[in-house]
C-alpha cells in the first residue's frame, strides 16, 4: 500500500509473486475492445461506474471486480485508467509517472514485468494499448531532474 503520494520505499514493496492467490477459478468473461488509444484508456479510471482498465506494458487488464484496489476509494485508484509501467516499476502511486512513455531502464523493466504474472492471474486481458506498437527505444529519456524525483526513495 502506498504511504505518501510519491510511493514507497523499497522495504514495503512486496514481491508480485506473494500477491498471487488464488483457488483456480477462471477470470470472468469481459467484452474484449481489440487495440484502444490512451485516450480511449484513460475513460476507464476510478470514477467510472461500469468498466475500470489499467495497462501493463500495453497489455489492458478488466480491473472492474476490484474496487478496493481501483474503484473511486481504492489504494490504488490513481492507477485507474493508465498505463501504469513506469510507476509499477517503482511503485510510485503520483500521476506524474503514469501514462509516461520514456526509455526505461533494464532494471525498471524487470521490476514492472514481475508484475505481469500478479496481474495475469488476477484480471482478464480485453484489450492493447496501440501506443506500445511503437519502439520503445523512440520514446524520449527522462529528464535529469525526473530521474532524480523517481529514483527518490521516501521512507515514511
Amino acid at each position: 500500500q502506498p504511504t505518501s503520494s510519491e510511493g514507497n520505499s523499497n522495504m514495503s514493496i512486496p514481491n508480485p509473486a506473494s500477491l498471487i492467490k488464488g483457488d483456480g477459478a477462471p477470470l470472468p468473461e469481459v467484452e474484449q475492445m481489440g487495440t484502444i488509444t490512451l485516450e480511449t484508456l484513460n475513460q476507464y479510471h476510478c470514477q467510472n461506474p461500469d468498466r475500470r482498465m489499467i495497462s501493463l506494458f500495453g497489455v489492458v487488464y478488466d480491473v472492474t471486480s476490484s474496487l478496493k484496489s481501483y474503484g473511486p476509494d481504492g489504494a490504488y485508484k490513481e492507477y485507474a485508467g493508465h498505463d501504469i509501467t513506469l510507476a509499477l516499476s517503482k511503485h510510485k502511486t503520483d500521476e506524474k509517472w503514469l501514462d509516461r512513455f520514456v526509455k526505461m531502464e533494464e532494471k525498471w523493466i524487470s521490476d514492472a514485468k514481475g508484475w505481469s504474472g500478479y496481474f495475469e492471474v488476477k484480471y482478464p486481458v480485453c484489450a492493447k494499448l496501440d501506443k506500445w506498437d511503437e519502439d520503445p527505444e523512440s520514446w524520449p529519456e527522462l529528464t535529469q531532474e525526473e530521474l532524480e524525483a523517481f529514483n527518490k526513495c521516501i521512507i515514511m
